[in-house]
């Protein structure tokens, strides 16, 4: 089980291993004790990574259903997060 300061440093360790959004997403899906909804991917993201909650919701939220699987090709999805978090994983805010 992650807890949130493992969760921080999983993320911020597989986005510099070069992992995408979707791959992100699929690690916090693997550990059953971290319930994975909008909201708290929303906040993972922002925790780990700096991404605000209103660009991730207008950009990438909407590629995603219900249930956090994608709508689009993952590399579509990939390709519009790329552009977003380069900008925080770099610290450029």
């Amino acid at each position: 089980m992650l807890d949130a300061d493992d969760m921080v440093r999983t993320l911020r360790r597989l986005r510099a291993e070069g992992a995408g959004f979707c791959a992100l997403i699929e690690a916090l899906r693997r550990d059953e004790e971290f319930r994975l909804t909008p909201l708290r991917l929303m906040w993972a993201f922002q925790e780990a990574l700096g991404l605000p909650w209103v660009q991730f919701r207008d950009h990438l939220l909407e590629c995603l259903d219900a249930d956090l699987r994608p709508l689009v090709p993952e590399d579509e999805i990939d390709r519009r997060a790329e552009a977003l978090l380069s900008r925080y994983v770099t610290g450029e805010r």
